[in-house]
């Protein structure tokens, strides 16, 4: 799965009627947060993670709007469950009910990777009465299920499917804002502006756009590499967050507000003796939690500067796994911040499940829903008590940060799995705002630790893993 305001065409008659571009903005400006720079956060939730990460985990504090996906297009302009699946697999009314109750939206992903060949995306969009059909089921799809909007998902449309993929997203449009509540209308698109894409005249009938920044490595390439690397290494280059961003925003249709930013909360286990090395065999993914499992297991830590990126090799050389953290998450919210984009969309939610915490998730929240000086990890005025450390896990030294509502005296302890206090950080009166201090643990065994903020008659905790 992989997810700007363009000038408009009039022969589309795309112009939105006025109370839906007043509806579209109370759509963005849902978040619980009145930050005039807050970014909305769109995580992928794939229904086929019911059981292992069923909807009470997740974190709807952390979240603007879930993206379930995926459902599939007929050639008709039916709809249907993914292969394998029903529709009682895949409707998930638990999940939309406890969004909605804390102001999360929901909306229905249609299409996905699937086969590579875009479903029954050509045949609908090359035909009026598919195209009909089609827009009119996923209007009726959303309000029977009670759905926020609609994502549309096509990998990927080719130069000859470019006008039909404009008509049959307009008919979509005219569809859903005739719904009688209103219906948002997204797309993913490659980290590329492939010839399928007519932005000139599909900008202007979408609520955003979300760019697929990651898979610059995997198995189709030859070489190991970042999956999602923020810049490109030089003379390693498969692309990289920075030059599709660019190319989307050189293309001087879409607006940034309207651009969002893909996160990858997984990464890809190569069988290769190093970084940009020739690889074998397959590049199984690898999730964010399983990541961590294998550094647990004494898998080294590396960080690529050039990139923004971390990767783990194998105590033998023989495998690389290139993944995102919570550091180079905050890179990357760093960098959407500096190019004003509109937010961020997350494949997948549940993959940085560690159980008590999910870092990637909660790392992005927290940098793209603060005050911007946050992002840079400067002192800054702070509305409520904030408590985080990246790197997590760390390797021998971690930084905890943590943010004051008020000017406070402020004891910061770190304790053991077993209670024991192991250091006292801070213990002295300390001004409104952010602030961090260094935790060293190179003269600690590896494992579990606590870290407990005290102040303004408050406690909070939480936990960090030192990997040696």
């Amino acid at each position: 799965m992989k997810i700007g305001m363009a000038a408009r065409d009039t022969k589309y008659s795309i112009v939105p009627p006025f109370h839906l571009l007043l509806a579209f903005i109370a759509f963005i400006v849902m978040s619980r947060d009145s930050f005039a720079q807050n970014k909305f956060v769109v995580g992928y939730y794939y229904f086929w993670d019911k059981s292992a990460f069923p909807y009470t985990l997740i974190k709807l504090d952390k979240i603007n709007c879930i993206a379930e996906a995926f459902i599939v297009p007929n050639a008709d302009g039916s709809l249907s469950p993914e292969a394998g699946a029903t529709w009682q697999n895949y409707l998930y009314p638990e999940m939309i009910n406890a969004a909605h109750r804390n102001n999360v939206k929901v909306i229905v992903s249609v299409g996905g990777y699937g086969d590579g060949k875009g479903y029954g995306f050509p045949k609908i969009a090359a035909s009026a009465t598919a195209r009909a059909s089609f827009a009119g089921n996923l209007k009726n799809f959303c309000l029977l299920n009670n759905y926020d909007g609609v994502d549309i998902d096509w990998e990927y449309p080719g130069s000859a499917d470019r006008a039909n993929f404009a008509l049959m997203m307009k008919a979509l449009h005219d569809s859903l804002s005739s719904a009688s509540r209103l219906l948002s209308l997204s797309m993913t698109a490659p980290g590329y502006i492939g010839s399928g894409y007519d932005f000139l005249n599909l900008t202007g009938l979408l609520d955003w756009i979300g760019v697929m920044t990651y898979d610059y490595y995997g198995s189709w390439t030859s070489n190991s590499g970042f999956v999602s690397p923020l810049y490109s290494e030089p003379g390693n280059d498969q692309g990289s967050v920075n030059t599709s961003i660019v190319q989307f925003l050189q293309s001087a249709v879409i607006p940034t507000p309207k651009l969002f930013m893909g996160f990858a909360f997984y990464g890809y286990n190569f069988q290769s003796s190093g970084l940009f090395k020739p690889r074998s065999g397959s590049a199984p993914s690898v999730s964010y939690a399983a990541a961590v499992a294998f550094q647990k297991s004494g898998w080294s830590y590396h960080w690529d500067d050039a990139a923004k990126c971390p990767y783990l090799t194998d105590t033998s050389n023989t495998h690389i796994i290139t993944f995102d953290d919570t550091v180079s998450i905050r890179y990357k919210c760093d960098y959407l911040r500096a190019k004003n984009l509109g937010g961020v969309i997350i494949w997948r939610l549940g993959m940085d499940n560690l159980g008590s915490s999910q870092p990637l998730l909660e790392t992005t929240w927290q940098q793209l829903n603060t005050p911007t000086e946050v992002a840079f990890r400067r002192t800054t005025t702070a509305q409520s008590f904030v408590l985080q450390n990246f790197p997590d896990p760390f390797n021998p030294s971690t930084t905890i940060e943590y943010q004051l509502p008020t000017n406070s005296y402020v004891l910061l302890k770190v304790y053991d799995v077993l209670g024991r206090e192991v250091k006292t950080l801070v213990n002295e009166a300390e001004r409104i705002g952010r602030h961090e201090v260094v935790f060293d643990a190179s003269n600690l065994s590896s494992g579990v630790y606590f870290y407990v903020l005290s102040a303004h008659g408050q406690s909070f905790s939480k936990s960090m893993l030192y990997l040696k």
